[in-house]
């Protein structure tokens, strides 16, 4: 008798995603060593629930990049603001030495 193959629903899932994300089912079927029918069937029996996941997962990857763009567009501001400050700084440290050349009694 043949041993059958259990394998979590999860997993079976992944596979399918897999399968409909480009691959062909033969070649991921020989990739994790199940039968192309097995695998054929998978995909038709979960095909529904997987193609919410990958939208889903697809909508979290373009936030993913709009919030990676937010925070790169942050970061440069804040540089700049660093920068600008510290350029503020040596002016006001510039007309102090100014000011204590002038008149040196000044604190």
């Amino acid at each position: 008798m043949k041993r059958r193959f259990r394998c979590p629903v999860q997993t079976k899932k992944e596979f399918v995603v897999e399968v409909l994300s480009g691959y062909r089912v033969e070649a991921v079927a020989r990739q994790h060593g199940l039968s192309p029918k097995t695998l054929g069937n998978w995909v038709r029996q979960y095909q529904d629930e997987v193609d919410e996941l990958m939208v889903k997962k697809q909508n979290e990857t373009k936030q993913i990049k709009q919030d990676a763009a937010q925070f790169q567009d942050l970061q440069k501001k804040y540089e700049d603001a660093v920068k600008l400050l510290g350029e503020k700084e040596l002016e006001i440290h510039m007309l102090r030495d100014l000011v204590k050349k002038k008149y040196p009694d000044w604190k």
